[in-house]
């Protein structure tokens, strides 16, 4: 696990930047899992590529506060949940943190930034595998390729159609 000064990246603006194999992260391994993901193979060879920067400093409210931007890039072998069938998905996600203990009010409120605590123990890896696994998508499903089986599972006859023929007239 490569430890994370996140303090000391940002206010330093240092960037460091690298690769993790997708079974290194066993949380993300098991939501896969859980989300129907069963080829083993996929998951040992699938990478994810990380950078994380440091940034200059940024203000919220007149408090100012170490940046770090981070981008993650991989392909996650999903499962359609329609079909069943392998649904590989291009993952690109770019966040910007504000790295404190407590954060402003200003913070709080700035939809575009989040609040990352400088924790010793944390690691890039953790955070990297924190990001993936909020981004994973609750429902996974073709837009098209499986759209029949969709079609044939919602068409249903009305009941009350046969009722249309009885109307009376007056």
């Amino acid at each position: 696990m490569t430890s994370a000064h996140y303090l000391e990246l940002a206010r330093q603006q240092k960037t460091v930047s690298g690769e993790l194999a997708l079974a290194t992260l066993p949380r993300l391994v098991d939501a896969l899992r859980e989300r129907g993901v069963t080829a083993s193979d996929a998951l040992s060879v699938t990478m994810v590529r990380y950078h994380l920067q440091g940034l200059p400093p940024g203000y919220f409210g007149d408090v100012q506060l170490p940046m770090l931007a981070l981008t993650i890039e991989t392909e996650l072998p999903l499962v359609c949940q329609r079909c069943f069938q392998a649904m590989p998905e291009t993952v690109a996600l770019k966040y910007a943190f504000a790295v404190c203990h407590e954060p402003p009010e200003a913070l709080l409120e700035d939809e575009h930034v989040d609040w990352l605590e400088p924790d010793p123990e944390a690691s890039i890896e953790m955070l990297v595998e924190d990001e993936l696994l909020m981004a994973l998508p609750i429902a996974v499903m073709h837009e098209e390729m499986c759209v029949a089986l969709q079609q044939v599972a919602g068409e249903k006859p009305n009941p009350f159609a046969a009722l249309k023929s009885l109307k009376l007239d007056k």
